[in-house]
């Protein structure tokens, strides 16, 4: 430990660097997904409810109103980079959120620093979740913040704190889904385990606080609801399909298997001493602290139903990395001892995921991009452009490819209407498409570039370059 304190400001600042090489990467996954919106947005001028290839709703907008600012400060032309700064931003918060929380519960002993910095170093972060644009970062940070300001206002009996919580975690509502209620609720009956938590949160005067607190998602959904029926029917279908479909048994048995092994390989190095700290006190027959069993108890009762649900995915529990890396930084500033061999020394791991996150954003994602998949979705946009000349492009093609595409032409020519699905007639056009049958043309083609494909669709005057087949597959 005396190694990372003397060397704090150097590994963070190499820490650092790596997330600034993420930065900017090509179009990774569903990216492009939020940037599209974003464009829409701002082109059309709605901002209660998202638009995407010219449909209007389907998911709360915070992260996209976010982002708007951003790219209007960068240009547009880099609005990726500006979706990816929102992300950055949300998990630097997370990681002084984390701090503050590690701090007020153990003063004194620098783990708020090494809570921050054990953050930002965990692998799922540091290599993909925690510069990806996506919104769980920026979902995950609303969580925890609220989580924190629930937990300080318990410890401080202040109604102010737990008004702050609510307003807090309805943010992260508007940036994804309303299971940041369930996650808030379970952290709630953590804390209700306690006497002295129950006598404040189920005061009278707290149940005050809740209705003051929750009136802002009644108004969002009584006001946007009612205009934007899919932003809350889509997301009880999509909610209730990923925990309640369950069609193939054996896939569910293997599921629960490796779903919380590749969490806990996520979470590494974290999980590694939380569970070697707790496992080794039990052993010698030593209760656990209050916080720890608080923290991870919150920790394990998010987490059984992502893990019991038929279909989830790690990011989905991105919230609970936070609460992990408070038990792990309990440990080491608290019983350094348990961490003196060979493979669970902290400094080994934490220089050496610095030192590998640098020389993976710096050089192996880019050389991956370019020989494998990334740079070329930034060709396959020129020829497109070039193949439809004056003529408008569409798309049919929702695949991570075919959206990173479409983003990038709409970012390059961002003065014109974004690309939308095809109206029912048009006489000139290109369409993205997945298949030849997706819609009738005159003509199609088949574009490669690299591990990728796709296939283009035309209508009309388009159709008169040699690159087409004439007529339908």
């Amino acid at each position: 430990m005396s190694f990372l304190r003397r060397y704090y400001w150097g590994i963070l600042g190499g820490v650092l660097a790596t997330y600034v090489f993420s930065l900017f990467h090509a179009y990774v996954g569903e990216e492009a997904n939020y940037t599209i919106m974003s464009m829409e947005m701002w082109q059309r001028q709605i901002f209660r409810s998202v638009v995407a290839l010219g449909g209007v709703g389907g998911r709360p907008p915070l992260y996209n109103w976010l982002m708007i600012p951003v790219a209007r400060l960068v240009g547009w032309s880099q609005v990726l980079l500006a979706a990816r700064l929102v992300t950055l931003g949300a998990t630097l918060g997370t990681a002084l959120t984390l701090g503050w929380w590690a701090r007020s519960l153990w003063p004194g002993v620098g783990a708020g620093k090494l809570a921050g910095l054990l953050y930002l170093v965990t692998a799922d972060v540091l290599f993909y979740r925690g510069w990806l644009a996506y919104a769980d970062p920026l979902f995950a940070f609303f969580m925890v913040l609220s989580a924190y300001l629930l937990w300080s206002a318990v410890q401080r009996r202040n109604l102010f704190w737990l008004f702050l919580s609510l307003w807090v975690i309805f943010a992260s509502y508007l940036t994804k889904v309303m299971t940041a209620y369930a996650y808030y609720g379970g952290i709630w009956l953590v804390l209700s385990s306690q006497r002295s938590g129950r006598e404040f949160l189920w005061s009278r005067r707290a149940l005050g606080i809740y209705v003051l607190g929750l009136l802002p998602m009644g108004l969002w959904l009584g006001v946007v609801g009612h205009q934007d029926t899919l932003q809350v029917t889509g997301q009880l279908d999509d909610v209730s399909n990923k925990l309640l479909s369950l069609d193939d048994l054996s896939a569910w048995f293997l599921k629960l298997g490796e779903f919380p092994l590749s969490i806990l390989a996520g979470l590494l190095p974290s999980s590694l001493w939380a569970l070697w700290g707790m496992t080794a006190q039990r052993r010698q027959g030593i209760p656990w602290p209050m916080p720890v069993k608080l923290l991870s108890g919150m920790a394990l009762l998010n987490f059984l139903p992502y893990w019991v649900a038929p279909y989830s995915a790690p990011r989905y529990v991105l919230p609970e990395y936070g609460l992990v890396v408070l038990v792990a930084t309990y440990y080491l500033t608290h019983e350094p001892v348990l961490f003196q061999s060979g493979i669970l020394r902290p400094e080994r791991w934490v220089v050496g995921l610095a030192l590998l996150g640098l020389g993976v954003s710096a050089a192996g994602y880019p050389l991956y991009q370019q020989r494998v998949r990334g740079d070329n979705y930034a060709r396959m946009a020129t020829q497109i452009e070039a193949l439809a000349g004056p003529y408008p492009v569409y798309t049919l093609n929702w695949t991570s490819v075919g959206l990173s595409v479409a983003a990038l032409i709409d970012s390059r020519h961002f003065g014109r209407p974004a690309i939308v699905t095809p109206p029912p007639r048009f006489a000139d056009g290109l369409v993205i498409a997945e298949t030849p049958r997706d819609l009738p043309g005159d003509g199609w083609a088949e574009l490669e570039g690299q591990a990728e494909q796709l296939i283009l669709i035309c209508r009309g005057k388009v159709c008169a370059a040699p690159f087409f087949h004439s007529g339908r597959p």
